[in-house]
Parts: structure tokens; C-alpha cells; sequence
């Protein structure tokens, strides 16, 4: 009974060793994906102020919001110019997210160094959900509920709209985020899979967690960190 005990609390201990272990990655893929995710968002932020800057148009970009140029979210008139602004076809917000989830999807695909495989799957999979979401409520909650849910990528069809007075164009641009984000995503998994990628499924959900939990950091923050963008 001795050495079968011995051996029993050897395993045990092997196994809580292991669990402590992949707790620890667990907590250190998150902390990656939501520094990765921060940055991402306050990249297509700043997109949308450099495309207003180039147009002429002043304003402030932060973690979330477009607004007024030296004025906070938690201001009263926070967008009372913006709001008036000529919208503008030319917007680079939209654009760069899409740009660095399929950046990292390459990154993941192609390099041989887990570190940049790693961090190219943090930036695939964050500014993939980043427009997937947005636009799946864009494309399915006029169809569910017969309302129209309005993001960047409804904007932009709105202006294709008026430009070409073709009302197929008002939904193309929220499809095409769409597609590309999806595919972005579908890759990752699959190579994940033919990887044989060990708790693939786990890492993909502490990956939607960070999301959320650097969206909301990203509020708070949006109130207090701003780039004021002046005309060029």
C-alpha cells in the first residue's frame, strides 16, 4: 500500500503542477491579447482622426469615441461640432483594423517563432471580433428585428448610397468586414487544429474575455486619454 500511495501522490502532485502551470499561461495569454486589443482599438481610433484631419475637420480620438478637438466623452458637448461635420468617404478606422487581422493571420500562418505566432494570433483573433461583432449585428438586426444598427461600416455604405443612389451598396461595405474577418478567424482555428494546438478551444475564450474586459478598460480610458487632431 506505501509505494502505491507514494506513487498515487506523485501523480497528484504532477497534475496540480500542470494545472498551476496552465493557469499561469492562461493568465499570461490574456494580459497579451488585451495589451494587443488596447493598442488595436486605439489604432483604428486614431485612424478615424487622421482620415478627419486630412478632410479638414478637428477633432479627438481616445479608446472608443470620435469627438469635438479638446473636449472628453464625459463632456456635455462632447460631439456638438462632430456631429454637424461633413461625413467623409475617405476613413481609415475601419481599414487599419482590417489590415492588422489579416497581418497577424499571416504572422501565425507563416512564422516559425512561437513568440511572433503568438502574438500574431493575439492581433488576428482581437481586431477580427473587433468587426466581426459590429457588423454581424449590422447585417442581421435589420433581418431579426427590422431595426438598422449603425456602425462605421453602415456609415460608409450610407455615403456609397448617396454617391451612387444605388441602395445595394448600403450593406457591401459591413459584408466585406464580414467575410474578411470571418475568414481571418476560420483560419486561425483551422491551423490551430492542424497544429493540434493543445486547449485551443480555452485560449480562443480567454481571447473573447480579454476582448471584453480591455472594451471596458478602453471606456474608462477614453475619458481620460486623448489625441487632439488638427487640420493638416
Amino acid at each position: 500500500m506505501w509505494p502505491e500511495s507514494r506513487s498515487r501522490r506523485k501523480v497528484l502532485q504532477a497534475d496540480k503542477q500542470k494545472r498551476v502551470g496552465r493557469n499561469g499561461t492562461y493568465l499570461k495569454w490574456l494580459l497579451i491579447c488585451m495589451a494587443v486589443f488596447m493598442i488595436s482599438i486605439f489604432a483604428h481610433e486614431c485612424g478615424h482622426g487622421f482620415a478627419n484631419a486630412l478632410a479638414g475637420i478637428p477633432c479627438s480620438t481616445g479608446f472608443n469615441r470620435v469627438g469635438d478637438i479638446y473636449k472628453y466623452p464625459k463632456d456635455v458637448d462632447f460631439r456638438e461640432y462632430y456631429s454637424n461635420a461633413e461625413p467623409i468617404l475617405l476613413d481609415f478606422g475601419v481599414p487599419c483594423t482590417l489590415i492588422l487581422s489579416v497581418v497577424g493571420t499571416i504572422l501565425y500562418l507563416k512564422s516559425k517563432k512561437e513568440k511572433i505566432r503568438n502574438f500574431g494570433a493575439a492581433l488576428a483573433i482581437g481586431n477580427s471580433l473587433l468587426r466581426l461583432i459590429p457588423c454581424s449585428f449590422v447585417l442581421f438586426t435589420p433581418l431579426l428585428t427590422g431595426r438598422v444598427h449603425i456602425e462605421d461600416e453602415y456609415e460608409t455604405g450610407q455615403l456609397l448610397v448617396g454617391m451612387t443612389g444605388n441602395d445595394l451598396f448600403l450593406y457591401i461595405p459591413a459584408f466585406v468586414s464580414w467575410i474578411l474577418t470571418a475568414a481571418c478567424l476560420a483560419v486561425i482555428i483551422r491551423m490551430a487544429r492542424k497544429r493540434k494546438t493543445e486547449h485551443a478551444a480555452a485560449y480562443f475564450t480567454v481571447s473573447v474575455l480579454a476582448m471584453c474586459v480591455g472594451f471596458a478598460i478602453a471606456m474608462v480610458l477614453d475619458n481620460y486619454v486623448r489625441i487632439n487632431w488638427q487640420p493638416f
